[in-house]
């Protein structure tokens, strides 16, 4: 269910005194709240407007938060930074996961994209759009693809070759990802 006004304020406040480069965002983007566990607490996660940009990624503050009934005051201790990369190729901005740079994140993408057309025989009905990059808990990174709307079709991971250079495309290798690997 959506967040409250006042509870966005709330939270927002409360991070400002922490985080004051938050002052640098629009905003809240998005905040939904959900019933946590044990049943008598609740959870959000906020997602702010970017405050910065780097090299081509922009940064926003992601938030998660928790109170007890009948507390009506958030926590918020979990916050870390959502960034994100605008494509020429696309009009969904790329999720950033992870301290990766501007240059290995198009490598990433681009190798990602050629190891799938040369996996598949028919690439007609292959997802175009670079939706997620984050690291793998085995080392290299995921890349999800799927819509223009921002809906995930597949996965890939991605390595980098040893002694690879990230920012090349062709110092990557990438592979589908299927349910068993995760």
């Amino acid at each position: 269910m959506p967040l409250p006004e006042d509870e966005r304020l709330q939270i927002t406040l409360s991070l400002l005194d922490r985080y004051p480069l938050l002052a640098s965002s629009a905003g809240v983007k998005a905040a939904d709240a959900s019933p946590g566990c044990p049943a008598t607490t609740e959870v959000t996660g906020v997602i702010f407007y970017p405050h910065s940009e780097h090299h081509g990624i922009k940064e926003a503050f992601e938030a998660l938060c928790g109170r007890e009934y009948p507390n009506k005051t958030w926590t918020c201790d979990h916050v870390t930074i959502r960034r994100y990369l605008q494509l020429a190729s696309q009009d969904f901005e790329v999720r950033v996961k992870g301290e990766i740079t501007w240059e290995a994140a198009l490598a990433l993408i681009e190798a990602s994209r050629r190891d799938l057309q040369q996996t598949v025989t028919d690439a007609s009905g292959l997802p175009d759009t670079a939706i997620i990059i984050m690291p793998h808990k085995d080392g290299g990174y995921r890349i999800v693809w799927g819509t223009p709307e921002g809906y995930s079709k597949l996965t890939m991971l991605a390595q980098l070759t040893e002694g690879g250079d990230s920012t090349r495309p062709d110092d990557w290798r990438a592979s589908i990802e299927f349910p068993e690997q995760k």
